[in-house]
């Protein structure tokens, strides 16, 4: 531990980002939400705790962004001694005098994401806790003491830049892209007290070859196995990057390396597991490369869970019977369970059921299908999905750019269609984030929404409730009489008080969206 003396580079991130949340990679989404009448410490400890730290006082697991830029500063020149990646509430012990330059990973570092925007709005308003937890930690007194420049970056970064916030958080330089072929560079720099720039924008993508392999183990076993979509869809950032797939070669040292620091559980970071080395323009999937990977995987004894993070739908309706013998060995690997059974689940992207809005905004999404195709292609993929046990977390984005409603009835009617699938819906108001063909366009708001999108958001809430609320409390409390208290009682007089709290706040369209979610968890 470095004492009072400190270490040259020290790396963390944010409370919420240095987190496993109870080993639940989807509850991490709560971070988003604002933290409401909670006192912090309250929400730190009951929501995201920190990781477990080494006998050091370093941080056992990290975020895998984090790990890339620690394993890129160990390639080149500096030692590990020089470089401690450590949690936020550790920095007393890790920035002293001979510190140079703190490096933070930024997911949301205002609350401008998808899930911030959308929730901290609906739930209340106020700072999401990923905003609350980023201006922490910038402003550590520790920092403030011992002034080594603060240089930020991760997916989120753009933020500090189009909220004009950098300078007053007291960042150095915000790095804006993929950041590992220059953060060697700027880091030496801050070392030996150069100059920084204020910004760095990175347009290119990086090659396979340059991208280097985690020293140590990340939070949930994260492990990248492709970076990029390449479908071009106007309202996200990596479906504008190049689509590249790590070799499996790599993906199996990191596998290693992630078990043989004490982490069984494995998350495939992509973007799209059923395009894992496909090379064909019009997307079709690679079977025989998507088994071999997940096999391969299973290989290694001290693998217990495999998560894979996103997958697109034309993939499963392409081809069913790769998504049938993925299944058969990820049920087998399960992360997650739903009514005591085992089940597979990743992240996808309905976004909406308008075909008017799928070929202006996101035409590539449903290749090798055409965009008329896609509620008839949401429905089936959904269903081969669960015929396999697999219940996606799909998303919807609510206000986009031109969304009129037609566009919106359109979307309920693809909603009614999948009201007998297995998932669970998260309705997401439009964000222009940093890098997309839509960044200029203006961002959908809570106080704007017409009748119709209220629905959408309603019904699906309604349905999250229908499907997931036993699974849920079961999985937290184990005693009866605690489990019939908080379902009959505690959280039935809670949507009492918070329909009378969103109508003063919001109005009567949005009490009514809660009364029908109330409804719905009663009639359960």
């Amino acid at each position: 531990m470095a004492k009072n003396s400190g270490v040259k580079i020290v790396l963390t991130a944010s409370a919420t980002e240095m987190s496993d949340f109870f080993n639940s990679p989807f509850m991490a989404f709560v971070a988003g939400f604002a933290k409401g009448p909670f006192p912090l410490w309250f929400v730190r400890k009951k929501l995201y705790p920190p990781v477990e730290r080494t006998s050091d006082g370093r941080a056992k697991y990290a975020p895998y962004g984090l790990r890339k830029i620690e394993a890129v500063l160990l390639e080149n020149g500096f030692d590990e001694s020089e470089v401690a990646l450590v949690h936020p509430f550790d920095l007393d012990a890790f920035i002293g005098p001979n510190t140079k330059a703190v490096g933070v990973s930024a997911m949301d570092p205002t609350g401008m994401g998808y899930v911030s925007k959308t929730y901290s709005s609906i739930i209340g308003g106020g700072m999401p806790m990923n905003a609350i937890e980023f201006k922490a930690l910038v402003q550590h007194q520790s920092i403030k003491k011992h002034k080594p420049k603060v240089i930020v970056g991760g997916f989120g970064a753009w933020q500090l830049e189009r909220q004009k916030v950098a300078e007053s958080y007291g960042v150095d330089c915000v790095v804006i892209g993929e950041g590992e072929g220059i953060v060697k560079e700027i880091f030496e720099k801050a070392v030996n007290g150069e100059p920084l720039p204020r910004v760095v924008r990175i347009k290119k993508n990086l090659k396979n070859e340059n991208i280097q392999r985690i020293r140590h183990a990340a939070i949930h076993g994260c492990i990248e196995i492709s970076r990029g979509c390449g479908r071009n869809c106007q309202f996200c950032t990596p479906t504008m990057q190049i689509k590249r797939d790590v070799p499996l070669e790599r993906v199996m040292q990191e596998v290693e390396i992630t078990t043989r620091e004490g982490c069984s559980q494995i998350t495939l970071a992509t973007e799209d597991l059923f395009l894992y080395g496909s090379k064909d323009k019009q997307f079709i999937p690679n079977k025989k490369a998507v088994l071999s990977l997940i096999k391969n995987i299973t290989t290694n004894p001290n693998v217990k869970a495999i998560q894979p993070a996103h997958m697109s739908l034309a993939p499963v309706v392409y081809d069913p019977s790769m998504v049938k013998e993925v299944a058969e060995i990820l049920i087998e690997y399960n992360w997650y369970r739903h009514e005591k059974k085992p089940i597979v689940t990743s992240e996808t992207g309905i976004e909406t059921g308008s075909v008017r809005l799928m070929r202006k905004y996101m035409a590539g999404k449903m290749l090798p299908f055409k965009p008329e195709q896609w509620k008839e292609i949401v429905n089936e993929a959904f269903g081969i999905l669960n015929d396999n046990r697999w219940y996606p977390l799909a998303t919807l984005i609510v206000g986009l750019p031109d969304e009129n409603e037609e566009d919106v009835i359109e979307t309920l009617e693809l909603m009614d269609d999948l009201k007998d699938r297995q998932a669970f819906y998260v309705p997401l108001l439009f964000v222009p984030l940093e890098n997309c063909l839509l960044m200029n366009k203006r961002g959908a708001e809570i106080d704007s929404l017409t009748k119709a999108r209220w629905e959408l958001i309603t019904r699906c809430w309604e349905y999250n409730i229908r499907i997931w609320r036993d699974t849920f409390l079961l999985d937290r409390i184990r005693s009866p009489t605690l489990y019939k208290l908080i379902s009959k009682i505690a959280l039935p007089f809670a949507a009492r008080v918070a329909e009378t709290y969103y109508e003063m706040k919001h109005g009567q369209e949005v009490a009514d969206a809660i009364r029908k979610m109330a409804i719905a968890y009663q009639c359960n």
